[in-house]
């Protein structure tokens, strides 16, 4: 997942390039993106001057490069090949920048191999914030980010995921949570983007009665119960490690825009929902290697998460050993039944009306 994810006391995704090779989900949710992606670049608005690729919440930067490559050659092919492109991967401040900066130089996918007039640069800050001058942005791409939400101090003590409790008042602290979010997420992109600029969203979300993550997260959260139970943590401190995600439905993504004359001058040009398949379950039932399957989601798990439970959980319990505590004893309980890991994704394209 992503990680330009709420204000910077939150933590970015596990560093020294860990989450770059061990964000095969996020890939799949990725390609599965490409084609509307393609379409987006295809009748955005250019105007005048420089081009402008926005990678809002870039993480490392390994899954960037295919989709910041596809929009260079179609912008390439409308704007002539001398205009200027410039590339921004934001994330927050405590991101693994060095591991994005070693991918533009050295992945095989590189966006900046043979390119010609292209200007990569970053910026650490959080996407809750004001990140460019008015009317700067033509394209902007943003995937894994938006279920993270802005206030970390939602409490669950029935799930590990804030967005998966069952207890009402949780529920209802998410959802307008993530209703503010999501408004001054829109409201900030708007700001920024020209008159006909589009940005495309992927991210986690669920139908009404299912997330995709029951098993994966639920197996997180049986982990969590044993290690309170044998005392690694108090209950206090296990409500605490409530990791701030939520997953919202579609109509809940439509709702800003349902007002007459949309949101904050963006339009919403397409959204959809659909299941992501597991990328390590093929493999699985080829080989029947239960212990491979469950280290690739322990891993991928860990990739996202690990740093904000580590600072969730306080520097009273050396944060470094409970992690690596923790998802040993979560890799053992995948590897006791493992089932395919199948998580939806909302797919968002919004214009700036011109």
């Amino acid at each position: 997942m992503p990680s330009d994810r709420g204000p910077s006391h939150l933590a970015a995704m596990k560093g020294d390039g860990f989450y770059n090779r061990h964000s095969a989900m996020q890939a799949t949710g990725i390609a599965a993106l490409l084609s509307l992606w393609e379409a987006s670049c295809r009748t955005v608005a250019i105007g005048e001057g420089p081009v402008t690729v926005v990678d809002y919440g870039c993480s490392q930067g390994r899954n960037s490069m295919v989709p910041m490559r596809l929009a260079i050659k179609v912008l390439r092919s409308l704007s002539g090949p001398s205009v200027p492109i410039e590339v921004v991967h934001t994330d927050l401040p405590s991101n693994d920048f060095s591991a994005l900066f070693e991918a533009l130089a050295s992945d095989p996918n590189s966006y900046m191999n043979e390119a010609s007039d292209v200007f990569p640069s970053a910026i650490g800050r959080s996407y809750f914030e004001p990140l460019f001058p008015p009317q700067r942005v033509t394209l902007a791409w943003t995937t894994w980010a938006l279920q993270w939400m802005s206030d970390s101090t939602i409490e669950a003590p029935d799930h590990i995921l804030a967005g998966m409790s069952a207890e009402p008042a949780v529920i209802s602290a998410v959802t307008q949570q993530q209703a503010r979010d999501l408004e001054r997420f829109l409201t900030l992109r708007s700001r920024e983007m020209r008159p006909g600029a589009k940005l495309l969203a992927g991210f986690t979300a669920r139908t009404a009665d299912v997330t995709g993550w029951e098993w994966l997260l639920g197996e997180l959260w049986l982990t969590l119960c044993d290690m309170k139970t044998e005392g690694w943590l108090s209950e206090p401190e296990r409500k605490h490690l409530t990791i701030p995600i939520g997953l919202r439905t579609l109509a809940e993504i439509e709702q800003p825009f349902m007002q007459a004359g949309g949101f904050a001058d963006l339009a919403l040009d397409h959204l959809e929902l659909f299941k992501l398949t597991d990328p390590f379950w093929e493999q699985f039932e080829r080989t029947g290697d239960a212990s491979a399957f469950a280290k690739h989601h322990a891993d991928m798990t860990q990739a996202w998460c690990a740093p904000t439970i580590a600072r969730l959980i306080g520097p009273s319990r050396e944060p470094n050993a409970f992690v690596n505590e923790m998802f040993a004893r979560f890799e053992h309980r995948l590897s006791q039944r493992p089932r395919p890991h199948e998580p939806y994704m909302a797919a968002v394209v919004v214009s700036k009306r011109a």
